[in-house]
């Protein structure tokens, strides 16, 4: 297959097989993702689509019935020339989330997208990992609960602020003991912390330093609620850790709304830090920490779980020949094959330049193999076009599993050394711990 440097997919023979059955059994069929026609097709956009697993369904604008069309869809992608062929988003925005891949970039067209109920608008020059992004944004469970660590000596009060907060949707924890909660942060990560200021042996306010010595949980919001009412304590507690201050004399309705729209803007701020920009991935940091929490899953049930490190081959000889918009455009496609070859259960990350994990769960090392292969012969068969001669580029992989209890640190330690055995070999090919 070739690929452009607009990211976009067309296949010089067969169009590939779209029952999401290619690399069974690792992909299961995704939801269905409308498109909508108007008097812009890309036959290319079908083909990308199913390459990362989603079914597929058309209309044409002019004979659109929302209702019948957009049921049980995850989203609609709708491509419009200008602003005059958005009528249908609105329709369609009230059944399913909606992309306007659209040629006009201006902010008129942006507005007019959002206005007719748009969720995302995207440049015609598709990068399709931003589109799968979005498409996995919406693919997962709406309104997940938010996670709230209440700390606080006072337990009566404590578990009545808590029986609020899970009525009105939420999950809590209780800790009652100040030197518990990082043990129980790095357990559970909740989504956000909600602690007495005011607390015998340990203060909040000494407890929310802790946390911040921490690179881990700088991100954490740490909301204080006390009976406090001496306005430079509050500010204090503020500038040593706490993100807010809420009064215990706040009503409790008032409680669940500051409470919620803390800890769900946490969530989708966590979910941006936490990726790597130019692919949409884990980064190294996210991708460690799930591992650990994976190898820890293992110990204490016995399953397996498998590490893979991908390695691109002679990299900087394409960013030397053809640039690095080339040699990102490599990268991105790596990991859309990636992705769109394994379970949406299994974890892809980006360690950093043109290095890759994958973790397995649940998989013991041969099928762990097995499915890495398929992957390197896939990504292999792909020729790239810059505008100069086209080429192609291979990746070594090495690969360790759980078995015997390794931690996280063990098996990427394994993983890198069978990642240099498959390079030392030739390139190309993989490795097992």
């Amino acid at each position: 297959m070739l690929v452009s440097s607009q990211g976009l997919t067309a296949f010089q023979a067969e169009p590939p097989d779209k029952s999401c059955e290619a690399l069974e059994p690792r992909r299961e069929c995704a939801k269905t993702v409308l498109i909508v026609e108007t008097d812009i097709r890309d036959d290319r956009l079908d083909y990308s689509l199913a390459d990362l697993g989603y079914a597929i369904a058309r209309t044409k604008a002019d004979r659109l019935s929302a209702d019948d069309a957009a049921a049980g869809c995850l989203a609609a992608i709708l491509c419009a020339q200008d602003s005059a062929h958005l009528q249908p988003v609105a329709d369609l925005s009230a059944h399913c989330p909606v992309i306007v891949i659209g040629a006009d970039q201006s902010f008129d067209f942006a507005l007019a997208a959002a206005r007719s109920g748009a969720s995302a608008v995207l440049n015609h020059h598709i990068d399709m990992i931003e589109l799968a992004a979005w498409l996995e944004v919406f693919a997962e469970p709406p309104g997940r609960a938010p996670f709230i660590m209440i700390v606080d000596d006072d337990e009566l009060l404590t578990e009545t602020y808590a029986m609020t907060l899970e009525e009105a949707g939420m999950r809590t924890l209780i800790v009652t003991d100040p030197r518990l909660v990082t043990k129980q942060i790095a357990e559970t990560s909740p989504d956000l912390v909600l602690m007495d200021l005011n607390m015998p042996h340990v203060g909040g306010i000494e407890l929310a330093q802790v946390l911040r010595q921490s690179r881990r949980y700088l991100s954490l919001p740490i909301v204080f609620w006390s009976s406090e009412s001496d306005v430079s304590r509050q500010n204090k507690a503020r500038r040593l850790g706490g993100d807010d201050f809420i009064a215990k004399s706040t009503d409790t309705g008032q409680l669940v709304s500051l409470v919620r729209m803390r800890a769900e803007r946490a969530i989708e701020l966590r979910s941006v830090m936490e990726r790597d920009s130019l692919t949409g991935l884990y980064n190294h940091a996210r991708t460690i920490d799930r591992l650990q929490m994976e190898t820890d899953r293992c110990r204490r049930t016995g399953a397996q779980v498998s590490v893979a490190i991908i390695d691109l081959d002679n990299f900087k000889t394409v960013n030397d020949r053809f640039g690095h918009q080339a040699g990102d455009l490599v990268i991105q496609n790596l990991a859309r094959t990636l992705v769109g070859g394994l379970r949406r259960i299994d974890i892809v990350g980006r360690c950093g330049g043109e290095e890759f994990a994958v973790i397995l769960l649940d998989t013991p090392l041969d099928a762990a193999r097995t499915v890495i292969e398929k992957l390197r012969v896939k990504f292999s068969e792909m020729e790239f076009d810059t505008g100069k001669t086209p080429f192609s580029v291979t990746f070594s992989a090495g690969i360790a599993g759980s078995v015997g209890g390794a931690d996280a640190d063990t098996l990427i330690a394994r993983a890198d050394k069978a990642v240099y055995e498959a390079k030392r070999l030739g390139r190309d090919r993989i490795c097992v711990s």
